[in-house]
């Protein structure tokens, strides 16, 4: 097979180019007789074993001894012509006879001094010789070599197998069958496949055979190429009048065009011969007429063996050899294949009268695509039904019978797409050759095709046009081709025998004239043509159904859906999608060329009515929908009829004299003419100019008649059709099974298969296409979704942007035109009852203004004839400079007086038309959407929102859902809530832009509103500030539309020089000028602060409605909620969701970040303000916790203050803008202390020159701090932080820094706790370890006097054996005992925990990574299979799972390939990393183990105590109590220690729990009493039994049933606790379910928190180290001096030392940072740049760029630790925060306590029983316990922060009191210690209990 492929590929590509090449490069006889095998090879068959031995062969042995011979003739005459001298003589010189006639035939001499040209003559002889020696070889090589008896033996052979094949192919049963149809289908499919690709291949032939005899008659219009021309127009109107051709006549005709193209070429080769030119010069008629042209320049007698090619053709001549080989070829390669057809086809006929069913299929199948079969297709009408054909009159016609009948029915197939996409345009024929009509018209200007417009334009307007252009279809073809063979005569190189003119006309303006390239033009024509051969066949097609369609018999008429139950086709649906979309969009193509009709090139009347009849279409919309939509079809029929009359105007004022008609019929001048649009243009000015009308006017005609109706079906608002239940689009029988290759494949079943065609399943490209629509469907519902959400989004905000590019535009062209706009939106925008009004008014107003600016570019107007100049001044006349004279507008030039008015010349005109153009477009934008928006809510019977937002379903009570029904809210109501502080903003905005005269007033509303302070006392002042910024606006654009100029009138502030104004002054007040004139861009801010003032009106007004509070909630600033009164929002300070962590972001720690913007604001610019900024933060700071807890009036007062400062700073900076602006030179030159002190500098440009004034380095402008950009960022942050004030959710914030503040020392006491639980655990274990030594010591002495008292036995019996010496020597067996750890102790095998990054990074060094991966899955698995905890389930798991061989992994790591070795590298790499980060997670959880227990335990209390603040309960400790009280049963802490969750230790701060065993090895509390959790110290239990009874029970287990009494741990509350929240619960599980990337920052977090005071440590050393001074000094030695000597942690005085004297650091800093000092001067500074001895550098004090960065950091470093030790109550320790709630509760029993306390002093103490009936009082020490007790608690009494909420201060007027109680309290209970000792006499005795 690949030898047949190589020997084809060699026969039918590489011989024909060696061939081609041959006769291209060599002009002669020789080459000559190479052209006709040539021409002979496409007629022969390819290189088989059979051909090859027949005329193929033949064929090559002739072309091979044909290149022999020329060789050997070449070699012959070499030869000869240097062995023979006469024959030398006898050839003469170059240019002789004989030597001319050798030339021609071939044989002649060779120059040597010439090589390349010798190679060039000899050279194809031996390339052909070696490719057909090559080709003939490789052929033979096809043929077997074996012999006839070989074969016929090998055949016996092989009837064997081939027997055996037949019976195992025999049906056996229902598997065989199937076998067998599966066989019979595969075999049927490929005969398919063979028949369909041999059709495409006749199919395309044809095609091709057709369009090269196109391309062969027109390449080169000649004598010769007019056959193939006349050829092609025959054929294919033979084609359009559907007359039959047979199978014979086509092969005829074939044959005739193969053997004239033949002639041709070698008329064309031989006519390059010297000699035939000669006979025929190439410019002689003859030669002319033909086409012959030589390629080839004459020869040069001096070099005749050069090939010389002339390029002076143009490219057709050259194509047109090629053009006539491939047709020749292509024909020849036709003829074959339509041979090899009808050959298969007879064998098929014959064979099918004794040939089986399967036969009858294969025969049928490739029978199908015969051209006869087609006949019901070509003349199935196509036609709609409101066509005319019901209407034509019935006359008699001939039908032509175009292929015999079949016997057998007619098989109805469904087309294919391309077919159905065929019918389609064949449909519309008439459309594609009325547009052809106007292209041709159009792009070849003539009298001629001026006929084809008129035609064109005549249907067009006909009311039946389609009938009408059927009926001129033959004429149509006849003129065509008339004009196209006229083209073809004038495209002949025939120029100079051609007429030029006919009488007086000239042929040129019949479009008779000859071009540069004549294949393009009746190429061109010839397309356009083949429209009107499509309409023929169409009117033919009409013709002939109508004659055979039978009279109708009269039926019952029913009207139904088309087959409702089928669904529609994918083209189908396509097709009527793309017919909506052109229903609904074609108009604004329509208006778009409405746009490009009147601004392409220059303006002229015709134009400017263009346009005045869109604008008047607009202006109608726009006010009077339903009036428009009455007259829009008469609008088309105008526009239609005005566009006819322009194109006829222009298109015949181009013929020659119709100018000269046109002056003499109107009067006009030729100027007026042009401006009327009449003017004779270029070729490319006609083009476009004629090409734009006529395409306008095809699209006007489009929309006209086939999508008006659409159109004003779907914008009828009137009667508005329901949405329509839209059906799949399924695909047909054949897409789904995927059958196109089998199209009668069920009809030609036996009706006994039904039930098997049924059970067709469908294919999976069926099933790829159907997933296909639904992926169509899927995507359609999305992007009408959004369509409906960006029309939702237009709709709510289109006015806006209308208003605010209209007013952008009227600011961009300041003129008194453009005012009125201004004036509209200025106060339609505050007063929302004039919007639509004023919308109406701004469109005809636009329109006006267009208008205008059109007739004003007419060349007519001139402006020079009325321009006024104005007189230059004296320079004592005016306080201009002289340069500002001569910039001055009045004094520039002419000063045209229509400027001031908003009109002036310009060009492009487009370009100065556009921002008008623009406005209008987007006014009627936003008609279309709201009148869209109506007929959707119609159509889906929907209702107008009561509010204004883009998601209905987001309201109010979905806010605290989720992150995404938030987003959803705020984008709702996002204004409504915050839309009073935009406003803050934007004026802000407009002082910061401006920063003149007139921001001034803003400033001073400002502070007015702001003053309010109520929400309700600025919503009535709202309207009157909004109607000052409407007049305000009025009026500073009236100042930059000024005086007109053309009055020569200067201003007054300009008259004299004596006046002391200059034009920084000038622009400073923001007045008109003409030198200067204001800035009128700045007044957009103004705008914009007018839009947001408006809206923020409508949001007081919808305040007040109910519709708005429901579903946006309420905007009030009263927030005091009254008492037990639930806060309405959920609490979110316990995080639960993503949601809650936002809110704590916002309303708990945004405060500090506003204080950290205050203190940038400050810090980054070096002024008097900034200072001040300093100071608020330093307070805040300090005092913010307190201040956080005070009530809403306290903190917004506060608050307010601070705003009030913010934008007293801004006027300040404003105001003080004159002196940095206008008298920056003075006060440089004398008040540099001012600059400096109040950072002067001027943001605006255009006032001077910076580089000027930076002259100066001892006084510089400070650039970079000046501005109020920070004092806009700072008062954007501090009105933010004043909303969360005023905010329920900042209650839940308030009510948690007050339970926080109840537990300023409850992380003392827990501290304490864990200490001493350390202590006695340690001391516990010494005392177990010396008690079980002395255990051991009695066994030891016991076994050693069992031992001598055996011993002594042993001695008067027998002697022991031999072993029992050596067994007992050296007495070893003494220390044989059972070990007490193992006894007591309770081992338990725990599971193995799981790998750690190391562990798995070292089994895959080991082994592999495939193998840890393993490893790694399978731990994974028993981590999830097994139960927590459940130790032996684990085992068994581990036990069951076998491991894999070690062989088997090497062979498997050895199959892997390396992709497959990758992967499993990366996965690895990232199990270590997943494996890495939680190995440091859990080292990181242990080692804050404990910090995290405190944590949970202050975490879980202060949600008690949060619970009981909001229900507005006492809070006093007891609420506490229930929390830790032991379940019953409980019998020791240890048990329920082992029983707590790793997850009970999570924080408010994002704590996480650990294990608590730890904790049950060392004793354990009794927990019978709820007092021991730290908040009472005198409610202790003392320890039981007497000091014999402990050391008897001393190391053994009972030391955990008699606890020694004693605070208890965190850990030890959480194993005790009880009670379980949900809410809680809830946040546990969502940190839980956190990746393990955020766990590990929260880890990270947590080893932070319980380290904090290292990092302040840290950074204040770090501070020191980089800024190293006197003044930085002093923090660290007190850091190495008390911080770090200070036992367990430092107190608050240092954090409060070290904060305070770091905010003095910054403010001392911050005042020696100003320039006016003398070592902060320039010089100064460079002076002692590289001394290090600087005093102020050595004290802190120097000025430089980054002062204040680790300052910063440092100062957020210890307020960061400050708010941890306030959060774990490790900050205050004086007294207990509970003393007030405690007092008032328990005064009564207090007194009744101490009364009963002094009855047992004067009694004998109570003794305890020891066991053995003794008893033991109690010791000496126990007045020292009970003080240290008392003492232990000490701390526990602590003062939580006067002014803590509303009742802080109460605890402060009681702390005395309560200290002296406790004190009274430890006098009574050591007085009673004293008796108890004093009367025991020594003896030891212990109270039996305690409260």
């Amino acid at each position: 097979m690949e030898l047949r492929a190589l020997c084809g590929a060699l026969y039918w590509l590489v011989l024909p180019l060696s061939l081609l090449a041959a006769c291209v490069f060599r002009f002669n006889a020789l080459s000559l007789v190479y052209l006709l095998y040539l021409l002979l090879l496409p007629w022969f068959l390819g290189p088989t074993e059979h051909t090859i031995k027949g005329h193929t062969g033949r064929l090559l042995q002739a072309l091979l001894g044909t290149s022999i011979l020329f060789l050997t003739a070449h070699l012959v005459f070499q030869i000869c012509l240097y062995t023979v001298p006469d024959l030398s003589q006898l050839l003469g010189q170059n240019c002789s006879t004989w030597e001319t006639l050798a030339r021609h035939i071939g044989v002649t001499r060779l120059d040597l001094n010439d090589i390349p040209n010798s190679v060039r003559l000899v050279a194809p002889d031996l390339g052909i010789l070696l490719v057909s020696a090559v080709c003939l070889g490789l052929g033979r090589r096809l043929v077997p070599k074996d012999s006839a008896a070989a074969r016929v033996r090998r055949l016996q052979s092989l009837e064997p197998l081939e027997q055996e094949e037949e019976d195992l192919e025999r049906p056996a049963g229902q598997g065989a069958a199937e076998e067998v149809g599966s066989a019979k289908r595969k075999g049927l499919l490929a005969a398919t496949l063979r028949v369909r690709a041999h059709w495409l291949l006749l199919a395309v032939g044809k095609c091709l055979v057709i369009l090269l005899l196109a391309l062969a008659g027109i390449a080169l219009p000649s004598a010769f190429s007019s056959v193939y021309y006349l050829l092609f127009v025959g054929i294919c109107t033979w084609w359009a009048c559907h007359f039959p051709i047979s199978h014979v006549g086509f092969n005829t005709l074939c044959i005739m065009v193969g053997v004239f193209a033949a002639g041709h070429l070698l008329c064309i080769y031989s006519y390059q011969a010297p000699f035939i030119q000669g006979l025929f010069p190439p410019a002689s008629i003859w030669a002319r007429v033909f086409g012959l042209k030589a390629f080839i320049l004459p020869l040069n007698c001096t070099n005749p063996h050069a090939l010389l090619l002339d390029t002076s053709h143009p490219w057709p001549v050259y194509m047109n050899p090629g053009v006539l080989l491939l047709l020749y070829f292509t024909v020849a390669s036709l003829l074959k294949l339509r041979k090899l057809d009808s050959s298969e086809r007879d064998k098929a006929e014959a064979s099918a009268v004794v040939a089986s069913e399967p036969q009858d299929e294969l025969v049928e199948l490739e029978s199908w695509p015969r051209e006869g079969a087609h006949l019901a297709e070509d003349t199935e009408r196509m036609l709609s039904p409101d066509t005319e054909a019901s209407t034509a009159d019935t006359e008699n016609c001939t039908v032509h019978v175009i292929g015999p009948v079949s016997k057998k029915p007619e098989r109805r197939r469904q087309r294919l797409p391309l077919h159905a996409l065929g019918h389609v345009i064949m449909n519309q024929s008439y459309v594609c050759a009325l547009i052809a009509m106007m292209v041709w018209s159009i792009t070849y200007h003539s009298w001629l095709t001026f006929v084809l417009l008129l035609w064109a334009c005549l249907i067009w307007i006909v009311r039946s046009r389609h009938h009408f252009a059927m009926l001129c279809s033959p004429f149509l073809l006849l003129y065509g081709l008339a004009l196209c063979s006229l083209q073809y005569v004038w495209g002949m190189d025939l120029e100079p025998e051609l007429p030029t003119r006919v009488g007086f006309m000239s042929l040129e303006q019949l479009g008779l004239v000859r071009t540069k390239y004549p294949c393009l033009d009746l190429g061109a024509k010839l397309l356009y043509t083949l429209t009107f051969w499509l309409l023929l066949r169409q009117f033919v097609q009409e013709k002939l159904l109508k004659c055979r369609r039978p009279p109708a018999p009269l039926l019952e008429v029913t009207v139904s859906d088309a087959e409702p139950g089928r669904p529609r086709s994918v083209l189908k649906f396509l097709g009527e999608l793309l017919t909506d979309l052109y229903a609904k969009y074609w108009i604004y193509v329509c208006a778009g060329m409405f746009i490009v009709v009147s601004f392409a090139g220059r303006l002229v009347v015709y134009k400017i009515v263009y346009m005045l009849l869109f604008l008047l279409c607009l202006i109608v919309f726009q006010v009077y929908y339903s009036l428009w939509r009455k007259l829009l079809k008469g609008f088309w029929w105008l526009v239609v009829a005005y566009t006819m009359l322009v194109l006829i105007a222009v298109y015949t004022f181009q013929f020659e004299d119709f100018p000269m008609y046109w002056r003499n019929l109107t009067g006009l001048t030729d100027q007026q003419l042009g401006d009327l649009g009449l003017e004779q243009f270029s070729v490319s000015e006609l083009f476009s100019s004629i090409l734009i009308p006529g395409f306008f006017l095809l699209a006007c005609i489009l929309q006209l008649h086939y999508f008006h109706r659409p159109f004003m079906r779907i914008t009828d608002l009137e009667h508005v059709a329901p949405p329509e239940t839209r059906s799949l689009p399924a695909p047909r029988c054949e897409e789904a099974r995927g059958s196109h290759l089998l199209p009668h494949a069920e009809e030609e079943a036996e009706p006994g298969d039904s039930d098997s065609a049924s059970e067709v399943v469908p294919s999976k490209w069926g099933l790829v296409l159907e997933r296909l629509v639904v992926l169509g469907w899927t995507f359609s519902d999305i992007l009408t979704r959004g369509q409906v959400f960006v029309r939702r989004l237009l709709e709510l905000h289109i006015l806006k942007l209308v208003a605010l590019y209209t007013v952008w535009v009227a600011l961009q062209e300041v003129s008194v035109m453009n005012f009125l706009l201004v004036a509209l939106w200025a106060f339609a925008l505050p007063y929302c009852r004039f919007r639509h009004m004023a919308s109406c008014l701004c469109t005809i107003w636009v329109c006006i203004i267009i208008v205008c600016k059109m007739l004003y570019q007419l060349k007519a107007v001139d402006p020079r004839e009325y321009s006024s100049n104005c007189t230059q001044p004296q320079l004592n006349d005016t306080n201009l400079l002289g340069s500002e004279v001569k910039n001055s507008t009045l004094y520039q030039g002419p000063v045209d007086p229509a400027n001031w008015f908003g009109i002036r010349k310009g060009f492009p005109n487009l370009g100065y038309i556009q921002n008008h153009l623009l406005v209008l477009m987007l006014l009627v934008f936003e008609a279309i959407v709201y009148r869209r928006q109506e007929y959707y809510r119609k159509q889906y019977q929907l209702v107008l929102p009561a509010t204004q937002t883009l998601f209905e379903e987001a309201s109010r009570e979905h806010l605290d859902r989720s992150l995404v029904s938030c987003a959803k809210y705020f984008i709702n109501y996002f204004y409504y809530k915050f839309g009073l502080e935009v406003c803050f903003l934007m004026t802000v905005n407009v002082i910061g832009q401006r920063m003149n005269f007139m921001v001034i007033l803003h400033g001073c509303w400002l502070v007015v509103i702001l003053t309010r302070r109520r929400r309700a006392a600025i919503a009535r002042l709202w309207p009157k500030y909004c109607l000052f910024l409407a007049l305000f606006l009025l009026y500073q654009y009236l100042l930059c539309v000024g005086i007109p100029p053309a009055l020569c009138i200067d201003y007054p502030w300009r008259w004299s020089r004596s006046i002391p104004m200059n034009s920084a002054l000038i622009k400073w007040m923001y007045l008109p000028d003409f030198y200067m004139a204001p800035n009128s861009t700045n007044l957009i801010s103004d705008f914009l602060l007018l839009l947001c003032a408006s809206q923020q009106w409508q949001v007081f007004a919808a305040e007040r409605t109910e519709e708005w509070l429901r579903a946006a909630g309420e905007n009030t600033d009263q927030l005091e909620l009254a008492r037990g009164r639930p806060n309405p929002v959920p609490n979110f300070i316990n995080c639960r969701s993503y949601l809650d962590m936002l809110k704590v972001v916002v309303f708990r720690y945004y405060f500090w970040l506003v204080l950290v913007v205050v203190f940038i604001t400050g810090a980054t610019r070096i002024s008097i303000f900034g200072l001040g900024y300093l100071l608020a933060c330093f307070y805040l700071l300090l005092f913010g916790t307190a201040m956080l807890r005070k009530p809403v009036k306290a903190r917004l007062m506060l608050w307010d203050c601070l705003i009030l400062y913010n934008v007293t700073v801004i006027i300040s900076k404003n105001m003080l803008s004159l002196l940095s602006c206008v008298f920056v030179q003075q006060m440089q030159s004398n008040f540099c202390w001012v600059i400096q002190l109040f950072s002067l500098v001027c943001t605006v440009k255009g006032y001077y020159d910076p580089k000027e004034m930076g002259k100066d380095q001892d006084c510089l402008l400070p650039m970079e701090e000046a501005g109020i950009i920070w004092d806009s960022i700072c008062f954007f942050f501090l009105l933010l932080q004043r909303r969360v004030f005023l905010s329920y959710y900042f209650l839940h914030v308030m009510t948690e820094l007050q339970a926080s503040a109840l537990q300023a020392s409850r992380g003392f006491a827990l501290y304490k706790a864990r200490t001493l639980k350390s202590m006695r655990s340690h001391r516990h274990a010494e005392e177990k370890s010396l008690a079980q030594l002395k255990r051991q010591m009695e066994r030891i002495r016991a076994k050693q006097e069992k031992y001598h008292l055996g011993q002594r036995r042993s001695d008067s019996a027998e002697a022991p054996d031999e072993d029992q010496p050596v067994l007992h020597s050296g007495e070893y067996f003494l220390f044989e005992s059972d070990s007490e750890e193992e006894e007591e102790a309770s081992l338990e095998e725990q599971k193995p925990a799981k790998q750690s990054a190391f562990q798995l990074a070292y089994q895959a060094w080991v082994t592999n990574t495939k193998s840890a991966l393993k490893e790694r899955q399978r731990q994974d698995q028993e981590d999830a299979e097994s139960p927590a905890g459940d130790d032996g389930d684990g085992d068994v798991c581990e036990a069951q799972v076998p491991e894999e061989p070690e062989d088997q992994e090497e062979e498997d790591t050895e199959r892997s390939n390396m992709v497959q070795r990758a992967l499993n590298m990366v996965r690895f790499l990232w199990v270590l990393c997943q494996a890495m980060v939680d190995g440091l997670t859990q080292w990181l959880h242990a080692f804050t183990k404990e910090h995290r227990d405190m944590s949970t335990v202050l975490w879980v209390e202060r949600y008690v105590l949060t619970q009981k603040l909001c229900q507005g309960d006492e809070v006093h400790s007891g609420v506490l109590d229930d929390l830790y009280q032991p379940a019953p049963g409980d019998e020791t802490g240890l048990q329920a220690a082992s029983t707590v969750d790793s997850h009970n230790s999570m924080a408010s701060s994002g704590c996480d729990g650990g294990d608590l065993l730890s904790s049950g090895a060392e004793g354990t509390d009794d927990t019978t009493s709820p007092l021991t959790t730290g908040y009472h110290s005198e409610e202790q239990i003392m320890a039981l039994g007497s000091q014999e009874d402990v050391e008897q029970i001393q190391g053994s287990q009972e030391l955990l049933v008699y606890p020694r009494n004693r605070i208890r741990t965190a850990s030890e509350l959480l194993s005790n606790r009880q009670k379980y929240f949900q809410e809680l619960e809830e946040s546990e599980q969502f940190y839980q379910s956190q990746n393990r990337f955020l766990k590990l920052l929260l880890a990270l977090y947590h080893f932070v928190a319980a380290h904090s005071e290292l990092l302040c440590y840290f950074i204040i050393i770090l501070n020191n180290m980089v800024s190293a001074s006197i003044i930085s000094l002093f923090l660290p030695i007190l850091v190495f001096l008390w911080a770090m000597l200070s036992i367990p942690r430092p107190s608050k005085r240092f954090w409060m030392t070290a904060i305070v004297f770091t905010e003095v650091v910054v403010v001392v800093k911050y005042l020696f940072q100003f320039g006016f000092f003398p070592w902060n001067s320039y010089s100064s500074l460079v002076r002692n740049d590289a001394k290090p001895f600087f005093p102020p550098r050595i004290l802190g004090l120097e000025k430089t760029d980054r002062y204040l960065k680790f300052d910063l950091v440092q100062l957020m470093a210890l307020f960061f630790h400050r708010s941890l030790l306030l959060c774990y109550g490790l900050w205050d320790h004086k007294e207990d925060a509970f003393a007030k709630w405690k007092r008032e509760a328990e005064r009564g029993e207090e007194e009744k306590r101490e009364a009963e306390a002094a009855e047992p002093a004067a009694e004998l103490p109570p003794v305890l029983d020891r066991g053995d009936g003794a008893e033991l009082p109690a010791a000496n020490g126990t007045e020292a316990e009970v003080v240290a007790a008392g003492l232990e608690l000490e701390p526990q009494l602590q003062e939580k922060g006067a002014g803590e909420g509303q009742k802080g201060s109460h605890l402060r007027f009681r702390k005395k009191k309560e200290k002296r109680r406790w004190t009274k309290k430890w006098k009574v209970a050591a007085t009673v210690a004293g008796t108890w000792a004093g009367g025991s006499g020594g003896a030891s005795t212990v109270p039996t209990g305690g409260h």
